[in-house]
């Protein structure tokens, strides 16, 4: 026998944190997507919403990384509030400076790479027909997001072995962060949609599209920056509160369009079950089989058996 295929260390630690950062993921996949039956977006286009997610990542380090570093060149002296004050705070500029970072920098920057991803995609794409589709995808995106930013965390943590705070940390970011990203982005997400499906005043969807994430966004790093994590939860939770109930809105499982192009009479999708009722009822009032009431109830049962295996 060869000798055994020995990873670097370094690919060793990337790897596990990688597949810790993807316990959540999968777990938030599951709930909003996998174990829904009826699904409209197919997985690939979901797979793709995860991909970008991923993928911003990058210039969103990048570019908060470079405005720390022109913070540091203009104020060298306040380059320690950039991510927070230090408790106790004792003067108004102990908030103003990490508000000025939260609000201004890393909550522009963030959803701003995530606003223009999903209206470009929204505007072109020929799978999302309905609201509720952009707020699958804006959820798949913060999910992606989420994931990779959670595995720079693990990442360095197992680097330093620092293993007692990696457990801390990750039932935290498991928890707050994920839940973050996946609210801020559902509900970009299916801001955007309406305002794709808006003829008139696009506007009144697009803008809050940003602003409203943004603001929320903002407002949570702040408050987790300055020691406030109880109220930043309360900012979540609400959050939280509002993209579940849009779950439920029937008007978000309203079909737009198809293919690309808009329908004229928006409806909502026909369920497998009334789909099955309907295509029972047409075969009994046949008028063929109006003389014979048992070959009615015989290709009936017959039409609801095969729909029903079908669906399975």
């Amino acid at each position: 026998m060869g000798d055994p295929i020995v990873l670097p260390v370094g690919v060793s630690i990337a790897i596990v944190a990688f597949l810790l950062s993807l316990l959540p993921a999968g777990f938030f996949l599951w709930m909003w997507y996998l174990r829904n039956r009826t699904r409209n977006v197919p997985p690939t286009t979901v797979a793709m919403a995860f991909g970008i997610g991923l993928i911003l990542v990058e210039p969103a380090f990048w570019l908060e990384k470079k405005a720390d570093q022109i913070w540091g060149i203009i104020s060298p002296a306040t380059e320690h509030y950039y991510s927070g004050a230090i408790l106790p705070l004792l003067s108004p500029l102990d908030v103003l400076l990490p508000a000025l970072a939260t609000f201004f920098i890393v909550a522009p920057i963030e959803e701003g790479l995530r606003y223009v991803a999903m209206r470009f995609w929204m505007s072109r794409s020929k799978r999302i027909n309905q609201v509720f589709d952009g707020l699958l995808i804006g959820v798949a995106v913060g999910l992606g997001f989420s994931t990779l930013e959670n595995t720079l965390y693990f990442h360095d943590l197992l680097t330093s072995q620092q293993y007692d705070t990696l457990v801390f940390v990750f039932f935290l970011r498991f928890i707050i962060s994920t839940l973050a990203h996946i609210c801020f982005a559902g509900l970009m997400g299916a801001l955007i949609a309406q305002g794709t499906f808006q003829i008139f005043r696009p506007n009144k969807f697009f803008i809050p599209a940003f602003l409203i994430p943004w603001f929320l966004h903002g407002t949570f790093d702040l408050l987790l920056g300055i020691g406030y994590g109880l109220y930043a939860i309360c900012v979540l939770i609400a959050a939280l509160f509002v993209l579940i109930s849009w779950t439920m809105k029937r008007e978000f499982s309203i079909i737009h369009r198809q293919d690309g192009a808009f329908l004229e009479n928006p409806r909502a999708p026909e369920s497998p079950d009334v789909a099955m009722l309907k295509r029972a009822m047409k075969i009994t009032d046949s008028p063929w089989n109006i003389n014979a009431p048992w070959l009615n109830t015989n290709k009936s049962a017959r039409t609801i058996y095969s729909a029903t295996h079908e669906q399975e």
